[in-house]
């Protein structure tokens, strides 16, 4: 049976693999600046109030995915500043990749923003990740903007993908 775990700041060193290969391909922990730019980003997300889920097929296996989504709750009386959440990150050990645990992830994150009160689920991925932004069309996510050159001349950029949650 599988089990799908909230993951608290003091237990991400597991998980930390998984992230790195989330971040980049070429994210290399052995090298001390990228463990340091990765351990930052991802205490980064814990500050501004992420919440990240890890995909275990059982109590004693490895995850086999993770996913980061933030969603700022809205202040009593101004519910529009409470309606989006954002999915940061997001991914599935290669071995396990197409068995759709990434849809099992990104299902349960979308359960428990629209539970406290989130209209949209917003996400960014590379512009030219073909197969990812097709992953999340299967998912009901729609492009809705593409921001260029945001990795420097000649990248691609960014597409934001949304989907609504009813």
């Amino acid at each position: 049976m599988s089990i799908i775990k909230l993951i608290r700041e003091h237990e991400i060193e597991p998980y930390l693999e998984l992230l790195a290969e989330v971040e980049h391909i070429h994210l290399d922990r052995n090298n001390p600046n990228h463990e340091q730019w990765l351990r930052r980003r991802i205490q980064s997300h814990f500050q501004r109030g992420a919440l990240f889920y890890a995909y275990h097929e059982n109590e004693q296996d490895d995850a086999f995915g993770i996913v980061a989504v933030l969603h700022e709750e809205a202040p009593i009386g101004i519910p529009a500043l409470g309606a989006r959440a954002e999915v940061l990150d997001i991914g599935v050990c290669k071995d396990h990749r197409r068995k759709g645990i990434g849809g099992i992830l990104l299902q349960h994150v979308e359960e428990v923003v629209k539970s406290r009160g989130a209209y949209c689920l917003l996400m960014l991925t590379y512009a030219e990740d073909y197969d990812v932004i097709a992953f999340y069309g299967k998912n009901g996510f729609v492009p809705v903007a593409t921001i260029p050159d945001v990795f420097g001349p000649g990248a691609e950029g960014n597409t934001i993908l949304r989907k609504i949650l009813r």
